[in-house]
């Protein structure tokens, strides 16, 4: 896959990834760690099926299936921490926080997986994380830094280390079917045995908007945005395109007015544009 081809995948993915905190705010009877667990199990489920009708599932190596539980596991808890920001804060400062992994990954990439990153990426995630941090400041405020600030923060450390090691597998040759079905399923396994530790009532009859809101979830963000980002994960350096998610909260954040309301003051506005800057900057500087 060429890399022009990863980075308009990217573009497309970033739209479906906007939906999840909407779909998120509308699923109100499922706790965040069953809401986990749903949306892998069904996004599981779907891969699994694709990768049979592909043609493109089979057994892996051990050291690949060791892999590929371990980046199940950091999506499983990226997950959780997001969705429980996201019921808890605005979703402005969940999904900016959460879009804080560029910077993780720009300086684990060349430790974890020597992965050198250029000084123009380094331009780019610091114009970037200049604008989260205004959008964050203007949201609530820093003075106002609370739990569920602190889980998407989090949140962005699972998934810098879930992308880490999907870039790793997909430049092994790992085919994108193949490593979905195989990390959504290890994913959804470990959600399930956190809802049996929390002793959650995930399995009870829910509602229409909650079952829209589910199957939602499931399928747009995660089947289809998920596994588009680890499609171009063949082609595209962590670091780069970790920074084309961050257009996933400006979009969210369009689409929170008028479901939710949150209307973006100047300062946030100012935030999105600097995102908007950083994005289109690595995108047109890549070679």
């Amino acid at each position: 896959m060429s890399l022009s081809r990863g980075i308009a995948i990217l573009f497309v993915a970033s739209f479906f990834f906007a939906t999840a905190a909407i779909f998120i705010r509308f699923a109100t009877e499922a706790s965040a760690m069953s809401l986990t667990f749903f949306r892998l199990f069904i996004a599981a489920l779907v891969m699994v099926l694709f990768g049979f009708a592909s043609r493109n599932l089979h057994i892996l190596p051990r050291r690949d299936l060791v892999l590929v539980a371990i980046s199940g596991a950091f999506l499983s808890l990226h997950f959780a921490a997001f969705i429980f920001a996201v019921k808890e804060t605005t979703i402005a400062n969940a999904t900016f926080l959460v879009n804080t992994s560029p910077v993780m990954l720009a300086v684990l990439s060349p430790i974890i997986i020597r992965e050198r990153t250029t000084s123009k990426e380094i331009v780019s995630v610091l114009v970037a994380t200049f604008g989260v941090i205004l959008v964050a400041n203007a949201g609530n405020g820093f003075h106002a830094f609370g739990l569920a600030d602190l889980s998407a923060l989090l949140a962005a450390f699972f998934v810098a280390q879930y992308s880490l090691v999907g870039r790793y597998l997909r430049t092994s040759g790992v085919s994108t079917s193949c490593y979905t079905s195989y990390v959504y399923s290890a994913a959804a396994l470990v959600a399930l045995l956190m809802v049996g530790a929390l002793g959650e009532h995930t399995f009870r009859s829910y509602d229409t908007q909650n079952i829209v809101a589910i199957l939602g979830l499931a399928l747009l963000p995660t089947a289809i945005g998920h596994s588009l980002y680890n499609y171009s994960l063949g082609s595209v350096k962590t670091v780069t395109a970790n920074l084309f998610p961050l257009m996933e909260p400006i979009l969210a954040s369009l689409f929170a007015i008028p479901l939710f309301h949150e209307v973006p003051n100047p300062i946030q506005i100012a935030g999105y544009a600097l995102i908007l800057l950083a994005v289109i900057f690595v995108a047109t500087n890549l070679r």
